[in-house]
């Protein structure tokens, strides 16, 4: 038998790979969600079936990680700050002094946070009082994942990720992998290909300087279409 394109590269990056067969809805880009039959995202499918056996996550790329981020990178983050991006707060690209925060100050902050830290920051950045949040833009994020999240990874492996992520902040803020999940105390990363879908330059990146460097275990996910 051939072997797949897809598991040909994720051997090429020393990557697990698996293959993940769900029914395509009617609808383009839409596909059968194994928990409730609906028509989903085929990311949001693909968490339904790790849902399934235990696990626990969010669908959405970088979303929560890099918010996980932001939330541990200040004691308190003030208002004028909650709608700033992560990369350009590590980038220091703003136009006001007093929002230009040094590297030693964010990542010290990273490395003594704390629940209560995440639990207070993320209220802040999630509140849509006077003005809304970047959050906005990444639905479905709740205050629970970050800390369940937090819990898995420590400050330790959130300190490492974000001293290379502050290296090259508007490049590492993409690629990404579709799914962070985890179930008890094991964290996966998850990059999901339906179809013809081909690993992206952005993510071949993501994969060299943190996977790697980190042990992070990322997985490429293959979808498979079945028959309803």
């Amino acid at each position: 038998m051939k072997k797949s394109s897809l598991r040909h590269t994720a051997e090429k990056f020393e990557i697990p790979y698996i293959d993940i067969s769900l029914s395509r809805e009617a609808k383009i880009n839409s596909w059968i969600s194994p928990i409730d039959c609906r028509a989903v995202r085929v990311e949001d499918a693909v968490l339904d079936s790790f849902k399934l056996n235990g696990w626990r996550g969010y669908s959405g790329e970088g979303g929560l990680i890099l918010n996980l981020i932001k939330a541990m990178s200040f004691e308190q983050i003030a208002p004028r700050n909650r709608s700033t991006c992560i990369e350009a707060l590590y980038a220091q690209n703003v136009a006001f002094d007093e929002d230009r925060f040094s590297p030693e100050e964010l990542l010290n902050n990273v490395a003594k946070a704390d629940a209560r830290t995440i639990e207070r920051n993320f209220d802040l950045m999630a509140s849509r009082e006077n003005i809304s949040y970047k959050l906005d833009y990444f639905p479905g994020l709740e205050r629970w994942m970050f800390i369940e999240l937090f819990k898995v990874t420590g400050n330790e492996l959130i300190y490492n990720i974000a001293s290379k992520f502050i290296q090259a902040p508007y490049e590492y803020r993409r690629g990404w992998p579709d799914l962070t999940i985890w179930r008890d105390n094991e964290l996966k990363f998850v990059e999901v290909k339906a179809p013809r879908d081909k690993l992206q330059n952005s993510q071949k990146v993501i994969i060299k300087n943190f996977a790697k460097p980190f042990g992070l275990n990322f997985v490429l996910a293959g979808v498979i279409e079945t028959n309803a």
